[in-house]
């Protein structure tokens, strides 16, 4: 589950810097939607919003998760523990 909430979480805070608005606008003006400058802000503020939320979202996974490993292991040893999490898994990177 540690791994799944870890994986899940970067996933989460990678999708939420992707620039989906941009593209959505220019496939929307391409079908005559979105023809104005101020319905394309309005869309644009509407989807950053959504990607903000989705951020936190996944900081608050992974670091609801950093936190527990940190209690563990220590804060030194955390971000070796998360890679070993993210890329092995719990079982085989708990060496």
């Amino acid at each position: 589950m540690k791994t799944f909430r870890l994986r899940l979480g970067i996933l989460l805070m990678a999708l939420s810097w992707f620039p989906f608005a941009q593209i959505l606008i220019y496939i929307a003006h391409n079908h005559d939607k979105l023809t104005s400058a101020s319905s394309a802000n309005s869309f644009r503020l509407v989807v950053w919003g959504i990607q903000v939320v989705v951020g936190l979202v996944g900081v608050a996974l992974v670091g609801k998760l950093a936190v527990e490993e940190a209690k563990k292991t220590g804060w030194r040893k955390t971000p070796r523990r998360l890679w070993q999490l993210f890329r092995y898994g719990p079982d085989e990177g708990a060496a």
